[in-house]
């Protein structure tokens, strides 16, 4: 059984592949025609009736479009780098506050974390990607010295993150058994990890909005992490416990892991209210042009964020008797998981793609990829365990 599932796993993976490929193909050998055509059928479906200057902004059309593939494959790396990153905070915080009821839940939370060495390679892949001009995720101007040298921290930054992180990893997880050792590991990692963390921010997804800074952005990150990382550990603590493998999960280990995800949904909505509070309340409005453009071009997406992430979690989670209940719960990790992604979708290309923006066979190609390979690291990890 466990063979079938695996290459059934492995198959998914495949066609993720041959989808994504297939994608990267047809648009990078899009026809003009096809391009204007694209162009004038968005613009219905906006409801606009602009009438965009092609000739002049040609080039930045076709870039948009070539684009779309690559951003959606580095929207589901960031995704489920986010989620790896989100079970290692939430594994730390079990080891420095000494709790005793997540014993049994280490494992799942270990198993998540096995991924963040790949999705982070594949993150430093697309960026060499981009240096060496195979796709513009990251806009460059190679005739300005100063981009390049910035580009090249980046590259720098990034790499010290995933080899401090994949040095931590395997310390915390895999080399000390001792609980003491463990505890001063997590401590350090909480350290390295304030420290370097707001780079990583800033250079993995705030870069694509030179026109907007926000310094409680790594802040609104962390909430974002933390969320997606209970989630799927509620998730999958309930998948594994009904098909008789986890037969250590309890009603006590549902409650508590509700109350996490209840108060982590809390953190995600302040920081995002804060974040435009700040900007709001220090009167800058340079700052405000971001928040502008999103209500302006896509209002909807953001109240529909607002409500998945945090009014749906509020609403079912504020009753003691639904905490229990492993449907609701199940029912609320999904809509986590989702809101959550449709959140850094729209961090990454509502100013990378612009109008080209929309859920299609690009996102759905690469999230099957990423994600196919994300649960094949998953399940490896339990066998072996």
């Amino acid at each position: 059984m466990k063979k079938l599932k695996k290459r059934k796993l492995r198959l998914i993976f495949i066609i993720g592949l041959l989808l994504m490929l297939i994608t990267i193909y047809k648009k990078s050998y899009i026809h003009e025609y096809e391009i204007i055509q694209l162009i004038d059928g968005l613009s219905l479906k906006l409801k606009k009736n602009n009438i965009y200057d092609y000739n002049n902004l040609k080039y930045n059309f076709i870039k948009k479009i070539c684009n779309k593939p690559w951003v959606a494959l580095y929207t589901s790396n960031i995704y489920f780098v986010n989620i790896s990153l989100g079970g290692l905070l939430f594994l730390i915080i079990q080891y420095i506050s000494k709790s005793k009821w997540s014993l049994g839940l280490i494992k799942i939370m270990e198993s998540i974390i096995s991924f963040f060495p790949f999705g982070g390679m594949n993150i430093l892949i697309l960026i060499i990607l981009n240096f060496l001009g195979i796709n513009n995720i990251f806009s460059l101007n190679f005739l300005n010295k100063k981009n390049i040298i910035s580009f090249m921290k980046k590259l720098i930054i990034s790499f010290i993150y995933i080899y401090g992180i994949n040095f931590f990893i395997k310390r915390i997880c895999e080399k000390e058994k001792d609980l003491k050792k463990k505890r001063k590991y997590s401590v350090l990692f909480v350290i390295f990890f304030s420290l370097i963390f707001p780079f990583i921010g800033w250079n993995w997804i705030m870069f694509f909005h030179l026109d907007w800074i926000s310094t409680i952005f790594n802040w609104y990150l962390i909430g974002t992490n933390l969320v997606l990382g209970i989630s799927l550990i509620s998730l999958l603590s309930i998948c594994l416990n009904k098909k008789q493998v986890f037969l250590n999960f309890k009603k006590k280990h549902l409650h508590n892991l509700s109350n996490y995800l209840f108060t982590a949904s809390f953190l995600w909505c302040y920081f995002l209210f804060a974040q435009f509070l700040l900007i709001w309340y220090s009167n800058i409005p340079e700052e405000t042009l971001f928040y502008y453009n999103k209500i302006l071009n896509l209002k909807n997406l953001e109240i529909l964020l607002i409500i998945i992430n945090f009014i749906i979690p509020l609403l079912f989670l504020i009753k003691k008797k639904l905490k229990k209940n492993k449907k609701i719960i199940i029912f609320l990790c999904l809509n986590i998981l989702i809101g959550n992604y449709l959140n850094i979708y729209n961090l990454i290309t509502s100013d990378n793609v612009g109008i080209m923006s929309g859920l299609g066979m690009e996102e759905i190609s690469s999230f099957i990829l990423i994600g196919s390979l994300f649960l094949l690291k998953i399940k490896n990890f339990l066998i072996k365990k």
